[in-house]
């Protein structure tokens, strides 16, 4: 069967991780892209779409002398073209408003409208005026002229589709020069735009419109300004912050820029005058706005998924009248935008009304969104007529556009600030980390260098020093100082206050050393002493010809060592042994010198101590043999030899006790007292009890056979077995797999072990015999055993020890202490045996003691089984 295709190989892990990228590329480069996309597009949308258009004849340049004030004007409107009220047959039928005070719109218009007024020169003379229109947004203006005479005169067409080069005046307003005969001249305008319709007409003197049109230049350019520096900061605070979301703010910035450059005309005056078609991208540069808005939103204001969505969607229907409007469609339109915006500002309102109290931006941010739709609804209640057309409602819409951007970045500094703060706290917290981590490192550092307890430099160190005097080929000596009473003292005195009583002592003997031996001294680390551990410490001597000085300086520290420490109220011994070795006599290298000094510090009986090969070699096979503990057993190289207990009186066998022999392939025969009791200080004699036990329950019914049914095994264990948890059930079960009764077996346990620690001993023993064990004390005599401590265990055997015996026929003494310790047995109702009986006068004057057992070299020496008249294989099954 094939194995399924792997649904995420590494080409598919590959080609996610390339989509995930362009994706946050996509989001990274969105803002400036869709500013981008908008500039390309609607230029494109209207070099297509737009026609050329014939321009009036204009006026020549009048001559501007002085005249009286100028003020506005009052006009009415017909949504009839100028050509139709022209019309002599139709101009009768043309229906004439009255347009609201203050030159008010008339809203979006789909049609033209003509909008008339009247003149009054009461002068006899004609007079000159300026005829300006503030409003350079609109995209076509008609004009005429009828004289008090009744002739029609045409003005020059202006508008947005016309060239900025062909007017009269360079100036951002439409302006016409006209010479006002005495009497009554009526103006008809001609108003087309795809905006708002209104004409905010007023007539100037020549000499006033210069410093009518600068001051008006003066306080938008100051708007524009600020609102320039507002998008330069924003870009640096993106730039800074790296947050390309905060980049939707400039697009707004931008926007809003284009749109008021466009309708004040300002744009067309001074930046693109060679580019007309760049006035018409009003419509791309309003959707772009809140476009803008909606994505800003999410990345100023923490909001939710479904707010989000909410915003897409009002991105998504701004884009669409984005792409709809240089298209020159009839909807979606300007109102649509309108009402679009309008609705986005309301919404937008309300998510910052929800964040007001815990969001700190929400309050920013509503601000900004209030001042925009106050704007707003100026500018579109000027469209409508509602409010009367002027210098501040005309660019109510800038105004608040450029106020809620001021706002919104006054918000981005702030968030700036905090950013700032926020990375001159990790910074901080980054430099304090440097220093912590330094510190530990040099921390980390030390300990590797020194010990942990003394601060003095630890066995690496002492090794790396010596090694060096290795490598140079020089002669030294190192001595290890071994204190022997550092565990008793801790013991005693606890931990803490031991170590520091070991810092205070290893300080002056540090002092002492650098005294004593001064250039002699081998320094480790700077310091003339080494911690090999609590215990073991160390010093070096470079070895020289002048040994005599050498050897009087040892002198004295030996002497500085013997005496009694003493620090505040303490005064004791550490009891210290001095351990001694020479590289390279003792050593090959420095692993080897100190291993060869502290196998000399390990004599306790003398306070200095040369290093002596013998006694390495010896601790050397001590070493093999705890090596070879558990393959001695594996390998039958372990094995039982048994030793009958008589009954003195008639020659009985009653008992025979188990005891392990060893053959060592390198050492050969090995002593039970020569590995025994290191086996129980390394922990590894348990194995070999359990060992012991199996054997000598497997034998039992060879034993049966030679000595009949009567006959028990007596096995000897460890003060290590009685404290092993479990011991007793191990003991059971090796009986019941041999199909043994507990009373066949004699644990024997010696006197020293039973006292290492009473209360287990006691409470093992007391186990052991409650389920039929019989327990034995073995080498009676030796031990440290109080008569009292040794009722209080279950005995049932009593072994006096073969130094009982000693000479025991010529001294009435010796005899009398052998008949008190019968009668202490008899006392406790324990079977006696007395071990070592060699010679047959010995064991004849046993026999004047009734009940008494024996063991020795008399009866026999320990023999291994060899005849096998009933294999105990063929007996358990």
């Amino acid at each position: 069967m094939d194995a399924p295709a792997n649904p995420t190989s590494p080409a598919d892990r590959r080609c996610a991780r390339g989509w995930r990228a362009l994706a946050g590329l996509a989001r990274r480069w969105m803002p400036i892209s869709l500013l981008l996309f908008g500039l390309v597009y609607g230029l494109a949308a209207t070099m297509i779409s737009s026609e050329s258009t014939a321009l009036d004849p204009r006026h020549g340049l009048p001559t501007l002398p002085s005249a009286a004030e100028a003020g506005d004007i009052r006009t009415e409107f017909s949504l009839q073209p100028l050509a139709q009220v022209l019309d002599p047959a139709d101009a009768t039928a043309t229906q004439w408003t009255a347009t609201p005070e203050g030159y008010s719109g008339l809203g979006y218009l789909d049609q033209p409208a003509t909008f008339r007024f009247t003149l009054e020169n009461s002068t006899a003379e004609p007079i000159r005026r300026l005829l300006v229109v503030s409003a350079p947004f609109l995209d076509r203006i008609v004009p005429a002229m009828i004289t008090p005479a009744g002739t029609l005169d045409r003005l020059p067409a202006m508008g947005d589709l016309y060239p900025f080069q062909h007017r009269l005046f360079e100036l951002p307003q439409w302006i016409w020069p006209v010479t006002l005969a005495p009497g009554v001249t009526t103006f008809l305008f001609e108003v087309e735009n795809s905006g708002p319709t209104l004409l905010p007409v007023s007539v100037h003197e020549p000499e006033t419109l210069l410093g009518h049109t600068a001051f008006t230049l003066a306080w938008k350019a100051f708007i524009g300004g600020l609102l320039a520096f507002a998008l330069l900061f924003n870009i640096s605070i993106v730039t800074m912050l790296r947050r390309p979301g905060l980049a939707w703010l400039s697009v707004f910035m931008v926007g809003v820029m284009h749109s008021q450059l466009a309708m004040d005309g300002f744009g067309l005056w001074f930046l693109w005058s060679a580019w007309p078609l760049v006035n018409n991208l009003l419509s791309v540069s309003l959707p772009l706005c809140l476009i803008a808005l909606c994505q800003f939103t999410p990345h100023f204001l923490t909001i939710s998924r479904r707010t989000t969505s909410v915003l897409n969607g009002l991105s998504l229907a701004a884009f669409v009248i984005l792409i709809a409007s240089p298209l020159g469609l009839p909807y979606p339109g300007q109102g649509t935008l309108l009402i679009l915006s309008v609705l986005t500002g309301v919404f937008i309102l309300t998510v910052i009304c929800i964040q007001l109290q815990r969001h700190v931006y929400a309050r920013y941010y509503g601000l900004a969104i209030l001042v925009l739709l106050v704007g707003s609804a100026v500018s579109s209640l000027r469209t409508v007529g509602w409010v009367p057309v002027n210098g501040l409602t005309d660019s109510a819409f800038f105004l608040g556009a450029a106020l809620a951007s001021l706002i919104l970045t006054t918000g981005a500094g702030r968030l700036l600030l905090e950013e700032r703060k926020r990375r001159l706290s990790a910074d901080v917290r980054a430099r304090q980390e440097e220093q912590l981590r330094s510190r530990i490192e040099k921390d980390y550092d030390r300990l590797l260098k020194t010990h942990r307890v003394t601060g003095k430099p630890n066995r690496a160190m002492l090794e790396e020093a010596l090694e060096t005097l290795d490598q140079a080929q020089t002669p030294y000596t190192l001595c290890i100082v071994r204190l022997q009473r550092f565990n008793e003292i801790e013991q005693a005195l606890g931990y803490r206050t031991a170590e520091e009583l070991l810092k205070s002592y290893l300080r002056q003997l540090n002092s002492f050393l650098k005294r004593s031996f001064g250039a002699q001294l081998v320094m480790i680390n700077g310091y003339a002493l080494a911690s090999i551990d609590t215990v073991n410490h160390a010093f070096a001597l470079h070895r020289d010809d002048n040994s005599a000085s050498g050897n009087q300086a040892l002198d004295d520290v030996m002497a500085w060592l013997g005496q009694h420490f003493r620090e505040g109220r303490f005064s004791f011994s550490w009891s210290p042994s001095v351990g001694v070795a020479h590289a390279p006599e003792h050593g090959p290298d420095a692993a080897g010198i100190l291993s060869s000094a502290g196998f000399a510090s390990l004599n306790g009986d003398a306070l200095l101590s040369e290093y002596d090969p013998s006694i390495a070699e010896w601790q050397y096979r001590q070493q093999i043999l705890m090596l070879d503990v558990e393959d001695a057993l594996a390998n039958d190289h372990m094995w039982l030899e048994y030793q009958p207990k008589f009954n003195i009186r008639d020659g009985g066998v009653s008992s025979v006790e188990a005891l392990i022999r060893w053959q060592h392939p390198e050492f050969g025969r090995v002593p039970p007292d020569h590995w025994i009791p290191l086996a129980e200080q390394v922990g590894v004699i348990h194995p070999v009890t359990l060992w012991v036990l199996d054997r000598a329950c497997s034998d039992y019914q060879r034993l049966v056979a030679h000595h009949g049914a009567a006959i028990a095994i007596a096995v000897n264990i460890s003060a290590k077995d009685l404290a092993h948890p479990g011991f007793e059930q191990e003991v059971l079960d090796i009986t019941q797999h041999y199909r043994m009764r507990p009373g066949d077996l004699i644990l024997e346990i010696t006197e020293t072990a039973m006292m290492a620690d009473p209360e287990s001993a006691r409470a093992m023993i007391h186990t052991l015999s409650s389920q039929g064990f019989r327990i034995a004390l073995d080498d009676f005599g030796t031990g440290h055993s109080s008569l009292g401590t040794l009722a209080t265990f279950e005995l049932d055997e009593l072994k006096i020890d073969r130094s009982f015996l000693s000479d025991i026929l010529e001294h009435p003494t010796r005899q009398r202490i052998f008949r008190a310790t019968l009668e202490l047995g008899e006392a406790l109702d324990l079977d006696m045996v007395i071990e070592g009986v060699e010679t047959e006068a010995v064991a004849l004057w046993l026999q004047q003691f009734p009940g008494l057992h024996g063991q020795g070299f008399y009866w026999g020496r320990p023999a291994r089984l060899t005849a096998d008249p009933s294999p105990h294989r063929e007996t358990q099954s």
